[in-house]
């Protein structure tokens, strides 16, 4: 059996593929991504059913966002175990960092130091708002790790740090025109 080593110094095994230890952690930080978002489309929707009069447009700017990725990375935490995939979501991620820093930004102004039970907002229900921006810094959190973790793997592939083993070509006997002519005596 033939092996060869990699770039990495794993030793792989010829006609198989090794996959990069980075797409179950990008994998990971999609699926956290989306239970954020989840967590988040779940209270200010809850907060905009309460009050029937006009919101404010932090709450709907949360609310928009969240939805977004909720349905985003709904569909792309399959994209790292797909073989042809190389971390080209990476500019979704970090777009999506920057509005979900908006989205923490806004949440942190509205309701963190002592203003929770002042806003107009849904008066009261400090724990909740709260939540909110806990999982506004998470969502932040697990897009930037994301955009690294991507940005690496964009790398290990444009650099072919991850390449797929060489496959050799199988010996074949020699025909009787190329056989050796040595006759045994």
């Amino acid at each position: 059996m033939l092996f060869r080593r990699s770039h990495a110094g794993e030793t792989t095994h010829p006609g198989r593929t090794r996959r990069s230890p980075l797409r179950p952690l990008i994998s990971l930080n999609h699926f956290m991504i989306f239970a954020s978002a989840a967590i988040v489309t779940g209270i200010t929707a809850y907060f905009v059913h309460l009050e029937p009069k006009p919101h404010s447009t932090h709450i709907i700017y949360q609310l928009v966002i969240a939805v977004i990725t909720l349905i985003l990375y709904a569909i792309s935490s399959i994209l790292p175990f797909i073989n042809r995939y190389r971390g080209h979501f990476m500019p979704v991620n970090l777009i999506f960092s920057y509005l979900w820093l908006t989205s923490f930004i806004f949440a942190s102004q509205d309701w963190a130091g002592g203003r929770c039970v002042r806003n107009s907002t849904v008066a009261g229900r400090c724990s909740l708002k709260k939540t909110i921006i806990a999982f506004d810094f998470l969502a932040l959190f697990f897009l930037m790790c994301n955009v690294v973790a991507e940005g690496f793997l964009l790398r290990q592939e444009r650099t072919g740090a991850v390449v797929d083993p060489v496959v050799e070509p199988k010996h074949r006997p020699d025909t009787a025109t190329t056989a050796n002519t040595t006759s045994a005596v």
